[in-house]
């Protein structure tokens, strides 16, 4: 007898488990170490489609943790996160 499929639960996923999977991404722009498939994304290349969404969410929370003369890809690339995607 066939064993029955079973579809994962759904779980909600925390903003610094997400900050965490995103983090890589938006220090260089590539996900060197695949973090993003801990939350349910694969990254091929350079950048991602989704990261400039990620980036307008958390890249606040981001800058916070990082040293304040620091640049990253993501800010290099998408333009501070508090800041409209039109206003540029």
């Amino acid at each position: 007898m066939p064993v029955k499929r079973r579809v994962p639960k759904q779980r909600s996923l925390s903003p610094a488990d997400e900050l965490r999977a995103w983090s890589e991404m938006f220090d260089v722009g590539f996900d060197f170490f695949d973090d993003l498939e801990d939350i349910g994304l694969s990254a091929t290349g350079e950048g991602h489609p989704l990261a400039e969404d990620a980036w307008r969410r958390l890249g606040a929370e981001y800058l916070r943790a990082e040293p304040a003369d620091k640049v990253c890809w993501a800010l290099e690339k998408f333009g501070r996160p508090w800041e409209t995607r039109y206003a540029r």
